[in-house]
């Protein structure tokens, strides 16, 4: 018990810096959309601040759908053939797999239109601000999955401590 509670102390102290990993690049993301804001023309800083938008969102929405479809595949893998919500959570786990794959085809979209965006900044910013767009935008998906995965981790041991306190407690 005593090292699951470390493992949890540990992954706190993790999730804490991710987010202030996650400040410092919205901070340098923040100086970089000020720089384009300068040189741009209007249709392009829209595009720019789109695509920023658009890796979070498409980021987000993987990870969502990726974790539903995995509990969903681990709810059918525990329930036997003949059950009755058997039916009703292959149709969710089916309805999840298409949507993911959706997204796929989005984040395929995102990355294509990425190239016209990169080659814009590249026509405006210097090597050095173009170095921090790119580092910018690669860690921004990085991070969501960096704190995605450690608060799922978390949430996993909290739940394991409180099964094992349950059990111990009896």
């Amino acid at each position: 018990m005593m090292r699951l509670s470390r493992k949890l102390s540990v992954l706190r102290a993790e999730s804490v810096a991710v987010t202030e990993e996650t400040a410092v690049n919205e901070a340098l993301g923040q100086t970089v959309t000020e720089r384009v804001e300068r040189v741009a023309r209007p249709q392009e800083l829209a595009k720019f601040r789109l695509h920023v938008k658009e890796v979070g969102h498409i980021t987000s929405l993987l990870l969502s759908l990726s974790g539903r479809l995995a509990r969903a595949e681990n709810a059918l893998l525990t329930l036997p053939s003949t059950h009755h919500d058997r039916k009703a959570l292959e149709e969710k786990r089916d309805k999840l797999l298409a949507q993911l794959n959706e997204a796929k085809q989005l984040k395929s979209n995102i990355d294509q239109r990425s190239g016209g965006v990169s080659t814009m900044l590249y026509n405006y910013l210097s090597q050095e601000e173009y170095t921090d767009y790119d580092h910018f935008i690669n860690m921004k998906s990085k991070l969501l999955v960096d704190s995605r995965e450690i608060a799922e981790k978390i949430q996993l041991g909290e739940e394991q401590l409180a099964a094992l306190k349950e059990t111990l407690d009896q």
